[in-house]
């Protein structure tokens, strides 16, 4: 497997090498070379941050989680972030949660397993609690 290479969008969608190891690579194409190109963004530490701060803003504020891992596993679930396996006897299923790690999850699909977290948390974890209001709230603990 090779190593990831970082690039940049430029304006008019060029895409510009950020390492030396994509310049490098790219050196070896020749001009009108069709190439195969997986986009994938880089995870965002601060938003990584503003998940773990959401996550202990809901566990401070229930009492039905012993850990904030155990919330998070729960969510991962509700939002439908895991494996269904069948239980040992068959006859039902089990939900497995799905790992969030950096090297599994990109950032796009970060983003919308976040913003599916908000709305379930506002729903089902914290009823009355606003998607929106929540989201600030999430902000002002970050700053």
């Amino acid at each position: 497997m090779s190593a990831p290479m970082f690039f940049r969008k430029e304006i008019g969608g060029k895409l510009t090498p950020c390492d030396e190891h994509a310049v490098a690579a790219l050196s070896k194409v020749k001009t009108g070379d069709s190439v195969v190109v997986e986009i994938r963004r880089p995870r965002n530490l601060r938003h990584h941050r503003k998940f773990w701060a959401l996550v202990n803003l809901v566990f401070n504020n229930q009492e039905h989680y012993e850990s904030p891992d155990h919330l998070v596993a729960a969510l991962k679930t509700t939002v439908g972030h895991c494996d269904l396996v069948p239980s040992k006897d068959g006859s039902t299923m089990v939900a497995l949660p799905k790992s969030i790690a950096f090297h599994r999850m990109d950032q796009t699909a970060f983003e919308a397993f976040y913003d599916k977290c908000i709305d379930v948390i506002a729903r089902h974890f914290l009823p009355g609690v606003d998607s929106d209001a929540l989201r600030a709230e999430v902000e002002e603990l970050l700053r």
